[in-house]
Formats: structure tokens, sequence, C-alpha cells
């Protein structure tokens, strides 16, 4: 009996340690570009990173905004953002994430923050 709880308490202290699995730093993906919409203004690059430094946590929008697997979210359109949809979720101009407010998709004067030309 003495011996089992010695090991427990090793496992334990090598658990400490080590860590837990689940909590492993994921990588952060590299940024990748929508390609030019109908109506869109242009491409839109979207930076993973950037998205990171005000949102703590990958399920502030996985899976409740955006599926894991690029391309399987649905199409974004400008009335979907305007519906509080995709990246509208939190760019209303109203929604603070990491302490600011995310600027409004719905605001021309910040078209070119997301398309670039």
């Amino acid at each position: 009996m003495r011996l089992g709880g010695l090991a427990l308490g090793l496992a334990f202290g090598i658990g400490l340690l080590v860590g837990v699995p689940g909590d492993a730093q994921v990588k952060i993906p590299p940024d990748f570009s929508f390609e030019k919409g109908k109506d869109s203004p242009g491409p839109v690059t979207f930076s993973h990173e950037k998205h990171k430094e005000k949102a703590e946590k990958c399920t502030a929008c996985h899976t409740k905004v955006f599926k894991m697997k690029k391309g399987t979210s649905g199409t974004i359109t400008l009335a979907a953002l305007k519906e509080g949809k995709f990246c509208g979720a939190c760019h209303d101009g109203k929604t603070q994430v990491g302490g600011v407010v995310a600027f409004a998709v719905d605001d021309k004067a910040n078209c070119e923050k997301c398309h670039k030309k």
C-alpha cells in the first residue's frame, strides 16, 4: 500500500513538471487569404496572430463563429457580416475584445483594414 502511494505521488509530481497533454500550446496558423468576392473591394488576408493578441483563446471564434477547417464555415458576405455572422460577430463597433472595441465592418472608413488592393 505504501509503495502505491509513493508511485501515485511520483506520477503526480512528474505530471506537474511535464504538464498535462491538454495544456500544450497550439501553434498559431499562418495568415491566409480570402479571394476577392463578386462585390468585394479586394481580397482579405486574415491574421490569426493579430486576433490572438486581442482574443485570448481560440475558442472565442472556434467553433462558435468559425468551423476549424478552412472553407467550411460558409460564404462570407457584407450582408452576413452586418447580421453579426463571421467577423461581424465581434466587428460591430460595440463588442469589446481585449479591452478594445472592435471596429465595425459596415463603416466604409474601415474597409481597407481588411481589404487590400
